[in-house]
């Protein structure tokens, strides 16, 4: 198991053997002689075998042993990503970004998926912001603030998501390489613009109408 090569799927071709060496490994050696790596395949494995709750353990164990594995970050967001755990995935997230070198567009795009999904739409806003500054032609970070700003003005009176659909249908319709992936969010983009109007045409005529009948 300590000589095993994770970055291939050599190890987790038998996911039943894995499991019951590293649980030989661990009944075998006290918890002092046990390293980070321990920790870590233990973390994989139990994942692999649909443990997700323990390999998670298993996992911040091993990065708490060695935090210059931010990796291991990832793989827990990952987790609690699958098991819909978006605030514990939001935290995790938010942790790398606060803590790790290298922080990549991905890393804010997923901070703002799993702040959507646990609702907190204003940190989202805020995390899809940052997807759009540091990768401006990326069509996805304007399509998913768009989405959060249409919860956080759920009546699209204030016309919040407005830009950001405006600005993903203009990314978008750029890329001309694979004009079929952006098919269903220029649908949902065209949809929020064309409801987002009638609103404002039909308040604008019932305060028209309105001033009419006060005179």
């Amino acid at each position: 198991i300590r000589n095993c090569d994770w970055s291939s799927d050599v190890c987790s071709s038998d996911l039943v053997k894995s499991l019951s060496a590293i649980r030989h490994l661990f009944e075998k050696l006290t918890e002092d002689k046990l390293i980070g790596q321990d920790y870590e395949y233990c973390g994989k494995i139990y994942i692999l075998n649909g443990m997700d709750s323990l390999g998670v353990d298993m996992l911040r164990k091993a990065y708490l042993m060695d935090q210059s594995r931010c990796d291991l970050l990832s793989d827990i967001w990952k987790s609690y990503d699958k098991l819909k755990k978006y605030a514990e995935a939001a935290k995790v997230m938010k942790e790398k970004i606060d803590n790790c070198k290298g922080i990549t567009v991905t890393d804010y795009f997923n901070l703002g998926r799993s702040l959507f999904f646990s609702t907190d739409y204003v940190s989202a806003d805020s995390a899809f912001g940052k997807v759009n500054e540091l990768s401006p032609k990326y069509a996805s970070g304007f399509l998913w603030r768009a989405k959060t700003n249409a919860f956080i003005d759920s009546t699209s009176k204030g016309g919040l998501a407005k830009p950001h659909y405006e600005k993903y249908i203009e990314v978008a319709l750029s890329d001309t390489s694979n004009p079929t992936k952006y098919r269903s969010g220029l649908l949902e983009a065209y949809h929020y613009l064309a409801s987002y109007y009638y609103i404002q045409v039909h308040d604008r005529s019932e305060e028209h109408t309105a001033e009419l009948q006060s005179q």
